[in-house]
């Protein structure tokens, strides 16, 4: 008789235990420590923080126990003006502290409604207890008051040693700042200032461990000079045309490792670059630019006028060019032997050579050993856009990228299939793995305005984010 099959015991499994709702119904995050709810809340926008006193009886002391995160664009929904005004006030008044962000960039000096100088308000909130430990602070004006001067800046807006992020803007700093001190801070940004480069040098002394600097549209930085051992980056913007850079001299920067020069076209910039041995990103350099030194080489709008000394630390370079000879671009590539990643924005590239569409007896170094990726701003197509590609395919040995950055409008299969034939089929000198990529851009105009990245050290190559 064949043995008795055993039984297999079938167990039912048991359902899983039902979560334990909170008796306020708030879900898994009631029970939540209040430690921890309040560092939440602290990284809500202004209004929603406020607002968490409505959900229960035990949020109701929460936003007063949380660090206060307090943005006037946050607010702006709800009120406006001098609406605006009040409400802030009465935040200030009601939250106990300690404020941890304080950003105030909606408000003019002068009310629309009543014409009445808001500047004692100003300095009210800036002398506030509950701002006293304060972390990171971004003012500015909504604009200039056009029947004054200087909309000037309260001097209790500098008081703030614990900053370690802050941007000040249109406004005129004052005029001593002694006894400023920011011994913490590591981000600053300098926009629309009335004030003269000696602010600059003061602000820049005040702050020993400062480790990205963005100066924009400031019309009354003329002659900068930069001398800080800690900057890693330094971003410029002279968008504005009454905001003319005229020079830009680094004198003593050791730890600099970055140069952004953003819409640089507005106006006459020389830049004279002595004192960063680390530079590693450079750029956006313009034909614009009457002269620029590198060390001991001197460029006349791009031109090298002296023996070329070779900068080895450069490893992304940046061109903005409204016209450009391709001899001219030569020299410039020589200069930068260790470069690796190059942008280039043009609208007009003229007087090819056809020696220099093959390298023959050209010494190019970064091109043999070390350029990997180029990004090819405004390509349009044109005869000459395609020489200026087929140079580099052609002579590129490492190349393994090329990005045509096209305006949005040439947006077409048919448009891209019939580049791709413009280009070489046949790739003797440069890397058999060189890929080709076309990417769409709708902002034609458009150069490395994108001043944000002066702040992104993160990132090890800030022109990247910009797109």
């Amino acid at each position: 008789m064949a043995p008795q099959a055993k039984k297999r015991r079938r167990t039912r499994k048991k359902a899983p235990a039902a979560a334990v709702e909170p008796a306020d119904g708030n879900g898994l995050i009631g029970v939540l420590p209040n430690e921890v709810m309040s560092s939440i809340i602290s990284l809500l926008p202004s209004d929603d923080g406020v607002r968490t006193r409505a959900v229960s009886s035990r949020w109701r002391d929460l936003w007063l126990s949380a660090p206060l995160n307090l943005d006037d664009d946050d607010l702006r929904p709800w009120r406006n003006g001098d609406g605006l005004v009040d409400l802030i006030t009465e935040i200030l008044s009601t939250h106990p502290g300690p404020a941890r962000r304080l950003s105030l960039t909606n408000l003019a000096r002068v009310s629309s409604t009543h014409g009445d100088d808001r500047y004692p308000s100003f300095d009210g909130w800036f002398q506030s207890p509950v701002l006293d430990k304060i972390k990171e602070l971004h003012f500015r004006y909504l604009f200039r008051y056009l029947n004054s001067d200087v909309d000037p800046l309260p001097p209790s807006a500098l008081r703030f040693t614990d900053l370690s992020v802050a941007s000040y803007g249109r406004c005129h700093f004052p005029e001593n700042l002694a006894g400023v001190s920011f011994p913490n801070l590591r981000q600053l940004t300098l926009f629309d200032l009335t004030n003269s480069e000696a602010t600059l040098e003061a602000m820049i002394q005040a702050c020993p461990a400062i480790r990205s600097l963005l100066l924009s549209g400031n019309m009354g930085f003329r002659h900068v000079r930069i001398s800080s051992p800690t900057l890693v980056s330094l971003g410029v913007s002279t968008l504005r045309n009454e905001a003319v850079m005229e020079e830009l001299t680094i004198v003593d920067a050791p730890s600099m490792e970055r140069l952004l020069l953003f819409e640089t076209d507005g106006g006459p910039m020389n830049i004279d670059v002595q004192g960063a041995p680390n530079l590693q990103v450079l750029g956006s350099l313009s034909s614009s630019m009457p002269r620029v030194q590198l060390g001991s080489t001197v460029l006349q709008k791009m031109i090298a006028t002296t023996v070329i000394t070779p900068m080895h630390t450069v490893k992304i370079l940046a061109l903005n060019a409204g016209s450009f000879e391709l001899n001219t671009f030569v020299d410039i590539l020589k200069c930068f032997p260790c470069l690796q990643k190059l942008y280039f924005t043009s609208f007009v590239i003229t007087d090819f050579g056809k020696t220099m569409l093959n390298y023959g007896a050209l010494s190019i170094p970064c091109l043999d050993t070390h350029l990997k990726e180029i990004v090819l701003r405004n390509f349009r197509g044109g005869k000459d856009d395609i020489k200026f590609a087929k140079f580099f395919v052609l002579n590129a040995r490492v190349l393994r990228l090329m990005e045509f950055r096209v305006p949005i409008r040439e947006s077409t299969k048919k448009w891209e299939a019939n580049q791709r034939r413009k280009l070489p089929k046949k790739i003797n000198r440069a890397s058999q793995a060189l890929r080709f990529d076309f990417v769409y851009d709708d902002c034609i105009f458009r150069s490395f305005e994108d001043t944000y990245c002066t702040h992104e050290l993160s990132k090890a190559d800030p022109f990247d984010s910009m797109f």
